[in-house]
């Protein structure tokens, strides 16, 4: 499975149909202590078990405990669509059993596709169905997001990752979590934040049954906090050193789009906080049309898109303020200089106008002059007071508020991280069907 995937959740409750009991007969074992997911699996004791399972996607894997060598065969049969039988041998084939990813199918088309698994002695907690653009999602399906996932966006110094196996003891078996990898922490203030579409989450993770002292949890789903304390009592001896598939928060919202950060609030003694994957109910219908809630570089996006500061061009804004300034000096340089000549005007016409007195003329002032004198008045105020021709606002802040930013945002699908477990399931499958060879230690 790539980076790139998306995986749709079948349990062993969702796919009963598809047990055949022509051969052998499976059986349905409930455990509400985590041995399984969602707590139930179906197994089948003796050879000759069959499962049918009918999809829609590019490939599906199966996951739950092998069988042991030293009672039961560790081999089985498997056929996609129309293909001849192949031969493959369960990973770690020997005397003990093992929890861990068994068979994974060759890389499909887009499309149905049907995958037939016979002569199988094993057991089957869920399947993992990789989605195509032609998979139907909405809110009959649950969608399974792993922990390296990068739509989840973790926060704080304290966090490291895992691939080693859980130690489960106790009478189950031990095996891999989800994906092959854990995020675990116990420092106060480490977070991580996930964003979705759908009706309800739940978060799992593997409780550390030999981790003494407390880690509280505040689940803070759309602003509304639930909080959870795990503890172990010093000097308890539990049964499991670490339970998987372990739920510490679920929740049911109304449809839409929804944020949940969930804080490390208090840590005491050694005990730890550690996160193997969350589920959630989508509530869109197809892979095109999932909503994308990462940045442009892939990661998740820790807070809503904010406007940058270089947005804003400085430069831009001082040429303006210079030009208006500009504007405004040469008209008042413009007005004094027609005042001084329209006061030059009015002595000249003074002058005159005693040089007329010391005449024996009788006649009325020239009408010329009084206009002359209205217009010295208008001049003056037209400098001083007209602002008829200028803006109501300021051409900065005109600017200013015409500024618009833009967020881009990636078009690309979650990455999910592939499932690592063991190749020798797919080994006499050709060589494009092998899985990714698990690396991790038994």
């Amino acid at each position: 499975m790539k980076s790139t995937d998306v995986w749709l959740l079948l349990d062993d409750t969702q796919i009963a149909s598809s047990f055949i009991n022509s051969n052998a007969i499976w059986t349905k074992a409930v455990d509400s202590t985590g041995r399984w997911l969602s707590n139930s699996s179906t197994y089948v004791g003796s050879p000759g078990g069959q499962v049918v399972v009918t999809f829609q996607g590019t490939s599906i894997a199966f996951t739950g405990s092998t069988p042991s060598s030293t009672n039961s065969p560790t081999w089985f049969l498997a056929s996609v669509d129309s293909n001849a039988q192949v031969n493959c041998t369960f990973p770690d084939a020997g005397p003990t059993q093992y929890y861990t990813q068994w068979y994974e199918s060759p890389l499909l088309s887009d499309g149905l596709h049907t995958v037939n698994l016979s002569s199988l002695v094993v057991d089957l907690d869920y399947a993992i169905v990789t989605v195509g653009q032609t998979t139907p999602l909405g809110d009959t399906t649950t969608i399974i997001v792993d922990d390296p996932n990068t739509e989840i966006n973790y926060q704080g110094d304290g966090w490291s990752t895992s691939d080693v196996s859980l130690i489960v003891n106790g009478g189950w078996a031990n095996g891999p979590p989800l994906g092959n990898s854990t995020h675990r922490t116990n420092s106060v203030g480490d977070s991580f934040q996930f964003q979705f579409s759908g009706s309800s989450i739940s978060v799992f993770g593997v409780f550390e049954g030999t981790g003494t002292g407390s880690i509280t949890l505040d689940f803070t789903l759309d602003n509304k906090t639930t909080t959870s304390v795990l503890s172990i009592p010093p000097g308890s001896s539990p049964s499991h050193p670490e339970t998987p598939n372990q739920r510490f928060f679920a929740s049911n919202v109304t449809t839409g789009n929804h944020t949940l950060l969930v804080n490390v609030t208090g840590a005491v003694g050694n005990q730890t906080f550690v996160f193997d994957y969350l589920t959630y109910t989508p509530s869109f219908q197809t892979l095109a049309s999932k909503p994308n809630f990462t940045d442009t570089d892939g990661t998740a996006s820790s807070a809503l898109p904010t406007p940058s500061p270089t947005a804003v061009s400085t430069e831009g804004n001082d040429s303006s303020h210079h030009s208006d300034t500009g504007a405004i000096v040469g008209g008042v340089v413009g007005g004094i200089l027609g005042l001084v000549l329209l006061v030059v005007l009015a002595v000249l016409l003074m002058r005159r106008r005693r040089s007329l007195k010391l005449a024996p003329v009788l006649d009325s002032p020239r009408p010329h002059e009084s206009i002359d004198t209205r217009q010295v008045q208008n001049g003056v105020s037209d400098v001083q007071f007209d602002t008829s021709n200028q803006s109501s606002t300021s051409p900065v802040s005109d600017k200013m508020r015409t500024l618009s930013y833009s967020q881009t945002w990636s078009s690309s699908y979650p990455r999910l991280h592939p499932l690592r477990y063991e190749g020798s399931t797919a080994s006499s499958l050709p060589a494009s069907s092998a899985p990714e060879p698990y690396t991790g230690s038994n």
